[in-house]
């Protein structure tokens, strides 16, 4: 059996991250003799933290210890982190020790320069990345991108859509209530995930309802995120603590519970803050699928069409999100009388032929079997 290795760098500090990396090592077992290795950060003196800063410097990475347990590979699969001069040079040696070994990138996100180093403070990694990242081309076989880019850095490409284990995600469960919309938001929440927009909808709606014959819509919004406090301001500032609760990042039971009592998930809805106007490849949309959740979002989705009734489309931009247009979304998919029940065994119908694993994978599976 082909040996290969799946490589990352503190890919299991996420608990979403976490989940795709099982995921997608669990379908290159099918197929490969597969280890998983991770290039960890040491504990970094104050001295060496400030000298990292210096783009001649590189982060701290024990890329020996990865280096020193590759096998003879047929491929190395590695989750990108920010480029520097170690970096590089790992993937020089593994070229230089393995040469038929194919070296494929994933891109998880790209253009990825806004919301990796956004910050004021990115910017000493962002000269390293730049410097580093035009040397990559000499020992990188394939990116694996969730775009149509043919070519990155130089790099051809293998074009995919994110996957994720759609058999392995429960169904929601529950009843749809009378004149209730519960909407949920389950993220590490970031600029992009724009939740504000929510929130600010709420206001409006609360603001201007008729409360004796509306619906009335909560929000529960999960997890943690630099994001986070800024949507509980925002929530006290228009005394909503009735209608929308916070919680800490969950995952299993729990998680699923939260799902259950809820009725349509919420997507990204902040990427034009980034300057992205294309279609959204994120994990999150995949999870509302695989669970069988109508969805609500802020972009387009690359796997969904017009022809999916389950999604609401609001445009990118800053504007607050009209509750109106939730309610009359919500009302046109139950309108023929399906259950919760029965909606979401159609979404997860979808999600299985469209976003499973095993279908996001083949065209990497491909690439690792082809002569290329």
């Amino acid at each position: 059996m082909k040996k290969g290795y799946y490589i990352h760098s503190q890919g299991r500090d996420s608990i979403g991250i976490s989940k795709k990396i099982d995921m997608q090592i669990k379908e290159f077992q099918k197929y490969y003799d597969i280890q998983e290795l991770e290039i960890k950060v040491p504990h970094r003196s104050l001295l060496e933290r400030l000298l990292g800063l210096f783009p001649v410097c590189s982060i701290r990475r024990d890329y020996e210890s990865v280096l020193s347990r590759l096998d003879e590979p047929t491929f190395v699969y590695i989750r990108r982190f920010t480029a520097d001069r170690a970096y590089v040079n790992f993937l020089k040696q593994i070229k230089k020790k393995f040469p038929n070994c194919k070296i494929i990138i994933e891109i998880f996100t790209y253009p990825y320069d806004k919301d990796d180093f956004g910050k004021w403070n990115a910017w000493p990694f962002y000269i390293k990345e730049l410097i580093c990242r035009k040397k990559i081309k000499n020992y990188v076989d394939r990116f694996v991108t969730y775009t149509a880019d043919k070519v990155i850095f130089g790099v051809p490409t293998i074009c995919t859509a994110n996957g994720i284990d759609v058999d392995g995600a429960e169904a929601v469960k529950g009843e749809y209530r009378e004149k209730v919309i519960t909407l949920i938001g389950v993220a590490y929440m970031q600029k992009h995930h724009g939740y504000e927009r929510i929130i600010e909808g709420l206001h409006k709606y609360y603001q201007s309802k008729n409360k004796d014959c509306g619906y009335t819509v909560y929000l529960l919004l999960i997890g943690d995120g630099p994001e986070k406090e800024k949507y509980q301001k925002l929530v006290e500032r228009y005394s909503l603590q009735q209608w929308v609760e916070f919680y800490p990042p969950m995952s299993g039971v729990k998680l699923d519970q939260l799902y259950d009592r809820s009725d349509i998930a919420l997507a990204s809805f902040g990427f034009y803050k980034i300057k992205f106007y294309g279609k959204s490849s994120a994990l999150k949309t995949r999870e509302c699928l695989a669970k069988g959740m109508p969805m609500l979002a802020g972009s387009e989705i690359d796997v969904l069409d017009d022809s999916f009734k389950y999604i609401k489309k609001f445009p990118n931009s800053p504007q607050p999100v009209c509750v109106s247009e939730i309610i009359d979304f919500y009302e046109n998919i139950t309108s023929d009388g399906s259950t919760k029940q029965e909606i979401a065994y159609k979404i997860k119908n979808y999600a299985k032929s469209h976003i499973d694993m095993s279908v996001a994978m083949k065209p990497i599976i491909d690439y690792i079997e082809s002569g290329e």
